[in-house]
């Protein structure tokens, strides 16, 4: 395995080759390096890159094999993290001009258990100020673009770490999702991406503005990494009091599997309707049987943005008043600026809301196992764009694009986006869809599912070299 080769290989496809003498860990940072020097210059997935730093540690991995010490499941496999989730002794900007410079003296949990397992962080990858947007722009790095169509947006918000994935810029990331910020730039840029049941992967410190609604979780090329890494980074921890137990679930027995178009009365764009049949197709061939069902769960998201502003309010809205409203993205001003007209009582009354609608959803819940929807009714859209305002022909809110996301944060439920990648289309993404603590049966599920759908088509990435 040399160069390119290594730069599309899957975490556990490095793993066994470092641990079975084929490569070194040394030899894998270097090429996954050389990469990012190559095409980052024009698609911006990483804020800072951890040269020194992650050579050094592979070089320790190294080390490590010929004396015959315990290797770690991920030894000297690079990961990137999302730049709003703490790395000690590297810079965390949060897409903001007012962190630039801030290096924490502590790594979040996630950060911690990643180091422990042997991965090598190889960077910070880009969020909007504050992960408070869908799309992946800042004040700070501009704006990231999509390696299947440089004119497209990625998504987000953990859109650089879907990024990287998708231009073999590493077999691993770390993002973050509050509101489908996992899944959606999964979705749009055709790698995998796993929201776990809120708890099971713990949040310390916490991610301010998203104390309420947001949850940390691996994205990758291929469900199996998922896993893998999902094994390493969970479990409870006693600095999060809302941490979980690791589920143990079943992953042999029967499923009761179920399928919609959407949410919502929107209806998906062709191309996102089209890859749905192949998707429930697959769906048939593993389980023998799928339902189809209408749901009309997407509640005007009013309550959840009444969520979503108060926490992100609780957060900066101070800054509103001091210079720094000078430098802080503009449509975050805005949101900040409405959510001053929010009260104590409004998000009493959204938090209200939460728990009716979670039990909704969770009592639908109770006749199938898995449901699957597309994650976005849209593929990558032009940039510049929060959302398109017209889908499947029919005008919407800029906003209505990631209706199919938020609710399965509201229910605090597993979800994990699975990539459709058609021969001269943009990739598209479908969500699987569990029950709260079932994030073994949806993975293994997507695992069935991945087999029968998966593409080795790749971004056309020659043009790009910086």
């Amino acid at each position: 395995m040399r160069g390119e080769e290594i730069c599309w290989a899957d975490a556990g496809e490095i793993v066994e080759a470092v641990r079975g003498g084929k490569l070194t860990a040394t030899q894998v940072v270097t090429a996954i390096l050389k990469r990012i020097d190559k095409y980052d210059g024009v698609l911006r997935a990483f804020v800072t890159v951890c040269a020194d730093e992650a050579l050094a540690a592979a070089r320790a991995a190294d080390s490590r094999r010929p004396k015959g010490e315990v290797l770690g499941p991920l030894d000297g496999v690079p990961v990137s993290i999302k730049d709003i989730i703490l790395t000690k002794g590297v810079r965390t900007t949060a897409g903001s001009k007012l962190q630039a410079d801030y290096v924490p003296d502590v790594d979040a949990i996630v950060v911690e258990r990643l180091k422990a397992a042997g991965a090598i962080v190889i960077g910070k990858t880009t969020t909007p100020e504050y992960c408070h947007k869908t799309v992946t722009t800042s004040p700070l790095t501009g704006e990231t673009r999509n390696p299947w169509d440089l004119d497209r947006t990625p998504g987000g918000s953990s859109g650089g770490s879907a990024v990287a994935l998708a231009a073999g810029m590493g077999p691993i990331s770390i993002g973050t999702d509050g509101g489908g910020s996992i899944r959606l730039p999964a979705a749009l840029c055709g790698i995998v991406g796993f929201k776990p049941t809120a708890g099971v992967v713990p949040q310390w410190p916490t991610i301010p503005g998203w104390d309420l609604l947001g949850h940390t979780g691996p994205m990758a090329r291929s469900v199996s990494d998922i896993r893998l890494v999902m094994n390493c980074i969970s479990g409870p921890d006693t600095r999060d009091p809302d941490s979980l137990i690791r589920p143990h679930d079943e992953t042999d027995k029967p499923l009761r599997v179920a399928w919609t178009r959407s949410l919502d009365q929107l209806e998906p764009e062709t191309d996102v309707a089209e890859a749905l049949e192949e998707v429930v197709a697959a769906a048939r061939d593993c389980v023998g049987h799928v339902d189809e069902v209408r749901l009309n769960w997407s509640d005007p998201d009013q309550q959840f943005r009444v969520i979503v502003l108060s926490d992100l309010h609780s957060a900066f809205g101070h800054r509103l008043e001091t210079e720094d409203r000078e430098v802080m993205d503009p449509t975050l001003i805005q949101m900040l600026e409405f959510a001053r007209s929010l009260s104590g009582s409004d998000l009493a009354r959204a938090l209200r809301w939460r728990r009716s609608f979670s039990t909704r959803i969770l009592t639908w819940f109770r006749d199938f196992d898995i449901l699957i929807v597309p994650t976005a009714p849209v593929s990558a859209f032009p940039l510049g764009m929060i959302g398109p305002r017209v889908i499947a022909g029919k005008k919407t809110s800029p906003h209505a694009w990631f209706g199919w996301t938020w609710p399965f944060n509201a229910t605090g439920q597993p979800a994990l986006s699975l990539p459709v990648i058609r021969d001269n289309r943009l990739p598209v993404g479908f969500q699987i869809v569990g029950r709260p603590r079932a994030d073994s049966i949806v993975i293994a599920f997507a695992e069935k599912l991945e087999k029968r759908l998966r593409s080795n088509r790749r971004p056309e990435l020659a043009a790009l070299a910086s």
